[in-house]
């Protein structure tokens, strides 16, 4: 039966014309040749979609020749996607609107305010990226637009505003010592002395002869918190370091030493809203000088050793600053610690390699007099020497052991900590 069914349909086909066989083969050719040219097409990726990747031009400069910026579409365009229904596309509006830049920062502001929950945390997040890549001590562009939403108050809005700023907070903070490191600015504990006092296990910010001269990386100062001492040595005296050292959040005190100052580095300490502490070691001062420090919103002591400052420029500070601890010293050094709390002059450590140290004076020996002046005291010894200047010669009168002894030496200056 089959094989009469086959033979009949067989007939069937060749009993048809010769002109319908061609075109029925005609129309199976032009059906299956668009298939064949879409089978050698390259699948599509996800480069080819509106999420890929380009790169942004530098800030301020057209896009590069055939780079359109972003896909000529304009940013209004892309902050209507971002309340899209397709995830895709409010993700491709993120990334598009975040190369707009410092442009797009009050739109997106302004989007917060639709009371939409993801389209305004989707808003604060581009925000947020854009704060992210601006200089560390810009306080405008996508940062000042966070500050605006977080000062909102208790919405949507400022909640996530005041989130995004505490995360880029403690990023830069973290940043900050990396890049300051780099720069060759040392953040840490140390022992050093204030006007002639052993400071012990301090931490502080020192710059010295180890920074690497990069002003720029300085920037990073203002995100060091919970530290207010600073020493600056050296070629880093100087106005446009200081300019960026004030930024300190915590900056109480600041030593300047063993410098010639350049240029006005007073201007930038008056900004400052309180000074604790200042000290000037070995750096030239003049009664000009003392004015502009008569003006600084010093609070407790200020440090002038080796200065060269006439005693008149002192007692014109004291005038203008009434109850500020002055402490002015021609910045001779004997390198002697006396015990305080005994009524008489007892050393009780050398610094080794001193001027004491090399005149043979040794722990124990009981300092009497200083060429004619009679010392009762480590605050009588202090003051003193003080009164000389480095390189001066002295006569150390002292007891040792009940052996009244007597030697010359001359005077040095204080050096390291």
């Amino acid at each position: 039966m089959k094989r009469i069914r086959m033979n009949m349909r067989a007939r069937s086909i060749h009993s048809w014309p010769l002109r319908s066989v061609a075109r029925i083969a005609i129309t199976a050719c032009l059906i299956a040749l668009p298939t064949a040219v879409r089978s050698q097409e390259p699948a599509a990726t996800p480069a080819d979609d509106a999420t890929e990747a380009i790169p942004a031009p530098p800030e301020g400069q057209p896009s590069a020749p055939g780079q359109s910026r972003p896909d000529d579409r304009p940013l209004e365009y892309w902050l209507e996607q971002l309340d899209s229904d397709q995830f895709a596309q409010r993700q491709a509006a993120s990334l598009k609107i975040t190369r707009f830049g410092a442009a797009a920062v009050e739109p997106l502001v302004e989007v917060t305010r639709s009371g939409k929950l993801e389209l305004t945390q989707r808003a604060v997040g581009i925000l947020r990226t854009l704060a992210n890549d601006q200089p560390p001590d810009s306080e405008d562009g996508a940062w000042g637009g966070l500050e605006r939403l977080a000062a909102q108050g208790g919405g949507s809005a400022a909640m996530a505003a005041k989130q995004a700023l505490d995360d880029i907070r403690q990023q830069r903070q973290v940043q900050a010592y990396e890049r300051l490191a780099t720069a060759g600015v040392q953040i840490g504990f140390r022992d050093f002395v204030l006007h002639s006092r052993s400071m012990t296990n301090q931490e502080a910010v020192w710059i010295d002869k180890k920074w690497k001269g990069d002003v720029e990386a300085l920037r990073w100062l203002r995100w060091v918190h919970r530290v207010d001492h600073v020493m600056i040595e050296g070629d880093a005296v100087r106005r446009e370091v200081l300019e960026q050292v004030v930024r300190m959040p915590d900056l109480r005190t600041i030593v300047l030493r063993e410098a010639t100052v350049r240029d006005d580095i007073f201007e930038p300490l008056a900004t400052l809203p309180r000074i604790d502490d200042l000290e000037l070691r070995y750096i030239r001062l003049n009664l000009e000088d003392a004015d502009r420090l008569a003006q600084l919103p010093i609070r407790v002591s200020l440090g002038l050793m080796g200065t060269g400052l006439p005693p008149a420029g002192a007692d014109k500070i004291r005038e203008a600053i009434p109850g500020l601890n002055v402490i002015h010293k021609q910045g001779g050094f004997l390198g002697v610690v006396c015990n305080s709390l005994t009524p008489r002059c007892e050393i009780t450590a050398v610094k080794p390699n001193g001027a004491a140290a090399n005149a043979g004076i040794q722990p124990g020996d009981v300092v009497l007099r200083i060429n004619e002046t009679a010392i009762g005291s480590f605050e009588d010894l202090q003051e003193e020497i003080g009164s000389h200047l480095p390189g001066d010669e002295v006569e150390i009168t002292f007891d040792r052991f009940g052996e009244i002894e007597k030697v010359t030496l001359k005077l040095g200056r204080l050096e390291g900590e």
